[in-house]
């Protein structure tokens, strides 16, 4: 059986901490940009505060200033997609039944090219990384 980092670094400890929706945001948005995990910036936290050693860090790579443009353009894709949709309906409903049927036949070509950029993000930049 594989072990994961955090086994194999040995930290003998775990607290479950619950937090409101805006402590876990600040924490993520603090750790991001210490480029570290949450888990990370609140030992760094918690030693500083109890003055003991914060253990093991753990980085968080930023993606590449590509990788967010790819994402960018992804989700602008998705919205002309999203917009494509509402313009069928509209054709549809309004009886425009040639226009209906042309948005229609784009709609598979935007969403191929939705996946097809997903599938680029993600060899710019696996999830596993």
């Amino acid at each position: 059986m594989s072990r994961r980092g955090s086994e194999k670094r040995k930290l003998a400890g775990q607290v479950l901490v619950r937090l409101t929706e805006a402590q876990q945001q600040a924490v993520a948005a603090h750790a991001q940009a210490a480029q570290v995990t949450a888990a990370s910036w609140l030992r760094l936290l918690i030693a500083d505060a109890v003055s003991v050693d914060p253990g093991p860090r753990t980085t968080r790579a930023v993606p590449p200033e590509i990788v967010v443009e790819v994402t960018q353009m992804r989700e602008l894709l998705a919205e002309i997609g999203g917009a494509l949709v509402q313009a069928t309906i509209a054709a549809r409903e309004d009886g425009r039944h040639a226009e209906h049927q042309r948005i229609e036949a784009l709609l598979p070509e935007v969403k191929a090219v939705v996946r097809d950029v997903d599938q680029l993000k993600e060899r710019l930049w696996p999830r596993g990384r």
